[in-house]
């Protein structure tokens, strides 16, 4: 486990409320779209996508925020119909890197979360998780950094 903050990160965004029930409509679908509009205005992207959720708790019921980001340069005259832009919080977290399958992303969640508890750290509400890289074919081959917000 890494503690670190996050500097500010400006991002072309998808804002929504969901569940885990729910989620996988988005996987595959947002993030295509965000690059698509970005390039179609001109936004240099200057990170990979990030996936923020504010609210969620596990359960695969729970209604939560949703935040589907690409980090760009900013624009003084954007203008897409469908997304937003803004500037990420900085961001208190302890983090790890996930190297393969994303079906082991809970563990990951767990592993910072129990150290979190034995530090006597109080969590924020808010993950994110960094998709460095993406390989649908062979999932493997994904990097995935999972950042737990703490106070």
């Amino acid at each position: 486990m890494q503690a670190k903050t996050i500097e500010p990160i400006h991002v072309l965004f998808y804002e929504t409320r969901t569940s885990l029930n729910r989620i996988s409509e988005h996987v595959r679908v947002v993030a295509r779209r965000l690059y698509i509009d970005a390039v179609k205005h001109d936004l240099e992207i200057t990170g990979p996508v990030y996936w923020i959720y504010e609210g969620a708790d596990g359960n695969p019921d729970t209604v939560f925020t949703l935040t589907i980001a690409l980090p760009t340069t900013p624009a003084t005259n954007y203008s897409g119909s469908e997304f937003k832009t803004k500037y990420l919080n900085a961001f208190d977290c302890v983090t790890e890197q996930l190297y393969g399958d994303w079906n082991t992303l809970s563990s990951v969640y767990g592993s910072l979360i129990s150290e979190i508890m034995a530090k006597n750290k109080a969590m924020s509400g808010e993950n994110r998780e960094i998709y460095i890289n993406m390989d649908f074919e062979n999932p493997a081959r994904n990097i995935t950094e999972v950042q737990i917000g703490i106070l």
